[in-house]
This record gives structure tokens, C-alpha cells and sequence, in this order.
């Protein structure tokens, strides 16, 4: 067999199982968001790198004492239901729209916070919960307790997070 064909032979696949090896896949790691500042670092961290997001239809109603107390709710508001979202490209969608809607707002809000909406994402052990009002475009986020921060959102998310919880098989209570 003449060198040259030889170092085909070898050097070809050599290439090709570096060039696979060595260029990262873009479906794997944490996913990569731009929240800007309106999300602490940490919290982005919880949601990038969980490897499923739950999303959870709320209940709107305002909540008491009693429906905090309630292990059946989140933080005192009726759970409707419940879905995990494990594809990658649905929770890069979802979050990705959730942070398009925290750069649009210019910090324009109401007063009801009538959620409808849930994101419940686990990682190394710490939880990051956003419960969503698109009435007075504001969210929360509760680390499993605790309310930890807040920030303010556009409307512009809404129609993306009712297609996602529809197609999860969750209804969403129509009033906003």
C-alpha cells in the first residue's frame, strides 16, 4: 500500500472523530439565556442548568393564611395542573421568552398579581420557583419558601407560555 494511502487510510477518520469530538454540541449544558439584570445569577444558574422545568397552572385567587398553609397549592395559590417539560428546546423557548419579556418592560406594573403561570426548576439542591402575573406584568421568585426577588415583565411572553402549558395539556385560567 503506497504512504499516501496509508495516511488517508489513518488521518481521515483521525479528522473526523476530532472534528466531532472536539466541536461541542449545541443541545447539551446549562442553556444560555440573556435575563439581564432582572434575575440574580443564581436563580439563572437553578433554571439553566436543571435538566427539566415543571410548569405549573395556577389558580388566580388571592390567597389567605390557610391556602399558604396548604401543601396542594404553590405558596397559597390552587394548582390546576401540573407538567415537566424535559425537551430542551421547550424550555429554552419558554425562558427565552420569559427574558424577552423582563428586557421589554420598562418597569410598568399594576397591583393585582393574579398568577396564572409556573416555572419550578431544581439543581444541585436549590430550587427557583417564578409564580407569573401577566395582569400586572410582574413575577416572583421563591426559593421553595422564601419570596427572594421580583421583576417586571411585558405581555409579550404570554401567547408563547399559553401555547406551551396547552400543548402540556394544561388549562390555563382565561381571564387575562
Amino acid at each position: 500500500m503506497p504512504k499516501f494511502a496509508l495516511l488517508s487510510f489513518i488521518a481521515v477518520p483521525a479528522l473526523a472523530c476530532l472534528a466531532s469530538c472536539s466541536t461541542p454540541d449545541p443541545e447539551q449544558g446549562p442553556l444560555q439565556v440573556d435575563f439581564g439584570e432582572e434575575v440574580s445569577q443564581q436563580y439563572r444558574d437553578i433554571l439553566f442548568q436543571a435538566e427539566s422545568l415543571e410548569i405549573v397552572a395556577l389558580n388566580p385567587d388571592w390567597t389567605t393564611e390557610e391556602s399558604r398553609q396548604d401543601p396542594m397549592t404553590l405558596h397559597g395559590y390552587g394548582v390546576r395542573g401540573r407538567a415537566i417539560l424535559e425537551e430542551r428546546s421547550l424550555r429554552l423557548e419558554l425562558l427565552s421568552a420569559l427574558a424577552q419579556g423582563t428586557r421589554e418592560n420598562d418597569t410598568m406594573a399594576a397591583a393585582c398579581f393574579n398568577p396564572r403561570h409556573a416555572i419550578i426548576a431544581e439543581s444541585n439542591g436549590q430550587v427557583c420557583e417564578i409564580i407569573i402575573c401577566f395582569e400586572c406584568l410582574t413575577f416572583q421568585i421563591w426559593d421553595g419558601t422564601t419570596l427572594v426577588e421580583g421583576a417586571h415583565l411585558s405581555e409579550t411572553p404570554c401567547r408563547t407560555f399559553d401555547r406551551i402549558f396547552a400543548d402540556a395539556g394544561l388549562s390555563v385560567d382565561p381571564h387575562h
